[in-house]
C-alpha cells in the first residue's frame, strides 16, 4: 500500500512538471509570435533567412577529399584518402601525379581506369607508382568527380581547366630524400633522378645531392656547389621542411658572390609548389627572391631584389656589390602582410628596398624557403671552372626589428638549445657578456675580459647559472664595454 502510495505521489510530480514546462513553452511561443508581428517586413525576412540556413533541414556542408596518408618522396606505398558529404554510390576519384622530368601531368593508377572507386567506408586507395618513375612526383592531386564525368587522359601537359571545378585536395613533396640540418632548421637536398638524370628547373639543371655538392662544415657554415660530373655540370639546391610564414629571413654569406660567374646564380627565395592550388590561388608561387647573378651578361649588376613577377614594372631592384675588404655579406628581407622590405649590407656599404604593393605581397601557405646554386638557363660557366657559394648563417626573426650591427651575429635563432654569438672587434676591448630573462635576472653570464681583436665566438649553451634548462621564452644577450651596453633578442623555444 505504501508503495503504490509513493508510486501516485511520484506519477502526480512528474504530471505537474510537465504541466509547468508546457505553460512556459506557451508563454514563450506567445511572447514569440506577440514580438514577431511587430517586426518590419525587412526584418521578418531576414529571420525566415536565418532559420533555413541553419536549419538541420537546410544546413548542408560542401563535399570534399582529403588524403590520410601521402606516401614519402621515392617510396612504393599506397596513397589513401577519404571523401566526406556526398553520396558514394555515383561518385569516385580522379588522382593525378606531377613529374617534372615525364612533362607534366599523368592519370592514376592508369590512363584506362582514370577513376578510383570510393570504398563504403569514404575512404578510397590509389597506386600512384606504376611506372618506373612515378614515385619521384612532386604533386599528387585527388578531384571528388561523379561517375559520369570522364577525366581527361593526361600523358604530360598541364590539368584542364574544368578538372579544378571538381573539389580536390593537393599535396605537394620536394624533389629529394636526404635530409641535413643546419642552421637549427632540417633541409631536403634536391636530387634529379636516374642514372642518366634528366634536366629540370630551374634551369634546367642536373641537381645533385651527394656530399661533395652540398654540406655543412666543422664549423657550421653550409657549403653548395656547381660542378662538372662526366660530361654535365651538376648544381645544388636546399629546400627547408618548415614553413616559417611573416618573418625577417636572414642571411650571412661567407664567400664572394659578387665574383660569380656570370651563368652562375645563387638565390635565397620562398616558394610554394602548391601555391597555384590554393584558394585563392597564387600563379607567382608566393616566391619573394635574394639573388646575386649577372644573368648571363657580364655587364650587368649583380645581385636583386624581387617580388614575383619580376616583369611587372617595379618589381625588381638591381645593384652591385664589391666585397673586396670584407669577403662576407649580410642580407634580409622582411616579409609582412603591408610591405616586403629587404636589405643588403657589406663592409660600409648597403643597399635598401622597400616593396609596398600590396596586391602583388604573397600571403603565408604552405611555402618553404630555399636556397640554390645553379647555372643560367643551364649554361656551362664561362670560365668552365666548378664554383661555390658558403652561407655562414640563416636566422628569422620578427619583421620590422632592426637589423644587428654588422659586429654581432647570433645563430641559430630562434634556438631550442643554444646559440653561438660572433663578436668582431676592430680592437681588444673589455666587455662583460651575458644573458637576461625578462624579468631583468641574470640568466648566464657568458664572457668577462677582455675580447681579441677581429672575430671572437663565444656560444651559449640555453643554461641558467645553476646548469638547469633555461626555460623557453625571450631572453636579452646584453654586451657591456666601455661605449655602454647593448642588447639583442634571443627566442629560446
Amino acid at each position: 500500500m505504501v508503495a503504490c502510495c509513493l508510486l501516485c505521489f511520484a506519477l502526480r510530480l512528474l504530471h505537474f512538471a510537465l504541466c509547468t514546462l508546457h505553460f512556459a513553452f506557451y508563454t514563450l511561443h506567445f511572447a514569440f509570435i506577440f514580438s514577431f508581428l511587430h517586426l518590419t517586413p525587412m526584418k521578418k525576412l531576414i529571420f525566415w533567412l536565418l532559420v533555413i540556413a541553419f536549419h538541420p533541414c537546410f544546413a548542408q556542408t560542401a563535399p570534399s577529399v582529403q588524403y590520410t596518408l601521402v606516401p614519402g618522396w621515392g617510396t612504393n606505398t599506397m596513397l589513401q584518402g577519404r571523401v566526406s558529404n556526398t553520396t558514394l554510390a555515383d561518385h569516385g576519384v580522379a588522382v593525378y601525379i606531377f613529374l617534372e622530368e615525364a612533362g607534366g601531368w599523368w592519370n592514376k593508377p592508369y590512363a584506362g581506369t582514370p577513376v578510383t572507386p570510393i570504398r563504403p567506408d569514404s575512404g578510397f586507395s590509389v597506386n600512384i607508382a606504376i611506372a618506373a618513375t612515378d614515385p619521384y612526383a612532386t604533386k599528387i592531386i585527388a578531384f571528388l568527380v561523379p561517375l559520369s564525368y570522364v577525366p581527361p587522359v593526361l600523358s604530360g601537359g598541364d590539368l584542364p581547366a574544368q578538372l579544378l571545378s571538381y573539389p580536390y585536395v593537393v599535396s605537394c613533396r620536394p624533389h629529394g630524400n636526404r635530409v641535413i640540418s643546419w642552421s637549427g632548421l632540417e633541409w631536403v637536398v634536391k636530387k634529379s633522378i636516374g642514372s642518366s638524370p634528366i634536366p629540370m628547373g630551374p634551369g634546367p639543371n642536373i641537381f645533385n645531392d651527394n656530399d661533395t655538392m652540398v654540406w655543412v662544415d666543422s664549423r657550421q657554415k653550409l657549403h653548395l656547389r656547381i660542378a662538372r660530373h662526366g660530361s654535365a655540370w651538376h648544381c645544388s639546391e636546399l629546400i627547408c621542411k618548415s614553413s616559417l610564414g611573416y618573418k625577417r629571413y636572414s642571411f650571412e654569406a661567407g664567400s664572394r658572390v659578387d665574383l660569380l660567374d656570370p651563368n652562375v646564380i645563387a638565390g635565397m627565395f620562398t616558394w610554394d609548389d602548391c601555391a597555384p592550388f590554393a584558394r585563392p590561388p597564387d600563379p607567382a608561387y608566393r616566391e619573394i627572391d635574394l639573388e646575386f647573378s649577372r644573368w648571363g651578361d657580364p655587364g650587368n649588376k649583380n645581385s636583386q631584389f624581387v617580388i614575383q613577377p619580376y616583369d611587372i614594372p617595379g618589381n625588381m631592384n638591381r645593384f652591385d656589390m664589391n666585397l673586396a675588404g670584407t669577403g662576407h655579406s649580410d642580407h634580409f628581407f622582411d616579409w609582412s602582410p603591408d610591405s616586403v622590405g629587404f636589405q643588403s649590407r657589406w663592409g660600409d656599404s648597403s643597399c635598401s628596398w622597400t616593396y609596398n604593393k600590396t596586391i602583388n605581397i604573397p600571403v603565408p601557405g604552405s611555402e618553404n624557403v630555399r636556397i640554390n646554386f645553379y647555372l643560367y638557363k643551364g649554361f656551362s660557366p664561362a670560365d668552365r671552372s666548378n664554383a661555390e657559394f658558403v652561407l655562414n648563417s640563416f636566422t628569422t626573426g620578427t619583421a620590422g626589428d632592426a637589423p644587428l650591427p654588422r659586429n654581432v651575429r647570433i645563430f641559430p635563432n630562434p634556438t631550442e638549445t643554444g646559440c653561438e654569438i660572433d663578436l668582431f672587434e676592430t680592437q681588444g676591448t673589455n666587455s662583460e657578456i651575458g644573458v637576461f630573462d625578462l624579468r631583468g635576472k641574470l640568466a648566464r653570464r657568458i664572457f668577462s675580459g677582455k675580447l681579441a681583436a677581429g672575430r671572437n665566438r663565444l656560444e651559449w649553451d640555453g643554461r641558467r647559472e645553476d646548469g638547469a634548462n633555461a626555460s623557453p621564452g625571450l631572453y636579452l644577450l646584453y654586451i657591456r664595454d666601455l661605449i655602454g651596453t647593448r642588447y639583442y633578442k634571443i627566442i629560446k623555444i
